[in-house]
């Protein structure tokens, strides 16, 4: 009977995930919200103790911050041990538990760094916005991580190992468009951060700032998101459709079109958040699409790396046969 109740590895790695990029999202509203010194200094420890009993608001949203990110490293634990567990009959799902656990543990250093080195609440330095710029970047390799969990404990997993020396061209064309996808967010850090310590009043001021030489350097680099973005999405336009040419993969389709319709609500989010000088709101939603795309290139890179060639018709209208990666 326990063992029964014992929940599948394919929940808890959706849980893992959901969990995660709920962290990643409350981790941008500390920041928003100018909670990231409600804690003090203090790291493990909130303002020296445990748990505080006499916080504000800033101090309750940041040890909440913590909590959920310590359950979800315990949740990585588990994983990690079930990982271990089945090396053997799930190596892929095995592996990626191995990075998850990885990265996990580098976003508590990455946490333990920023408060233990005040780079939080009114700092405005430029080490502060390459931190959590890096994070970030620390943060969307979780995501992947996790994506490649979800994927290889499902019933029909891809082929495990990919076959990626093998497959040099695909492999190369869906890696450019992941390393893009990073770059893409290391610069939304930095714009994020330019946008929460030094807010424009207009539109109009806000570009002159951007060209001010005088400016603050996270000011006058947050311009390269924007220009990054469109640059990164016209390449996953033409990416996707040199990926399907090189290995068109059926189980693969309707993730490819829902990365392009993700990637093309990012763009207008963004344009959106531009327009209206970044509220609150549209950062987190535009947060939340970049690890939504992150997540779907990730499952179509394995899907279509590790899984089989889709039917085609021949000349005759016949299918052909069902060839193997």
């Amino acid at each position: 009977m326990a063992e029964a109740r014992r929940p599948s590895t394919h929940v808890l790695a959706w849980s893992a995930l959901v969990g995660n990029a709920l962290v990643i999202l409350q981790g941008a509203f500390v920041r928003a919200s100018g909670s990231g010194a409600g804690c003090g200094g203090h790291w493990p420890t909130c303002n020296g103790e445990v748990v505080p009993l006499n916080a504000n608001v800033h101090t309750l949203i940041e040890f909440t911050h913590r909590l959920l990110a310590l359950t979800v490293l315990a949740l990585g634990v588990w994983l990690l041990v079930r990982g271990i567990r089945m090396r053997k009959e799930r190596s892929g799902f095995s592996v990626f538990s191995y990075a998850a656990f990885y990265f996990l543990i580098m976003e508590a250093l990455l946490g333990a760094v920023t408060v233990l080195f005040g780079l939080t609440g009114d700092n405005q330095s430029l080490a502060r916005g390459v931190l959590v710029a890096v994070h970030l970047v620390n943060s969307l390799l979780l995501i992947g991580t996790l994506t490649g969990m979800v994927v290889f404990s499902r019933k029909n997993p891809p082929a495990w190992p990919l076959g990626i020396t093998r497959q040099g061209a695909l492999a190369t064309v869906l890696g450019l468009g992941m390393v893009g996808m990073l770059v893409l967010i290391f610069t939304g850090g930095i714009a994020a951060m330019g946008n929460t310590m030094f807010p424009s009043t207009s539109l109009q001021q806000g570009f002159a700032a951007d060209f001010n030489p005088a400016s603050h350097t996270l000011i006058r680099l947050r311009i390269l998101h924007p220009l990054i973005g469109i640059t990164v999405g016209t390449y996953l336009f033409v990416g996707l459709g040199l990926s399907w040419w090189l290995k068109p993969t059926a189980t693969a389709r309707r993730t490819a079109q829902a990365l392009l319709v993700v990637y093309v609500a990012q763009l207008a989010v963004g344009t959106a958040n531009l327009a209206f000088l970044a509220p609150m709101a549209l950062q987190l939603l535009h947060l939340s699409m970049a690890v939504v795309a992150f997540s779907l290139l990730t499952t179509l890179s394995l899907d279509m790396l590790g899984g089989t060639r889709a039917v085609r018709a021949d000349t005759a209208g016949q299918p052909s046969v069902l060839e193997k990666a």
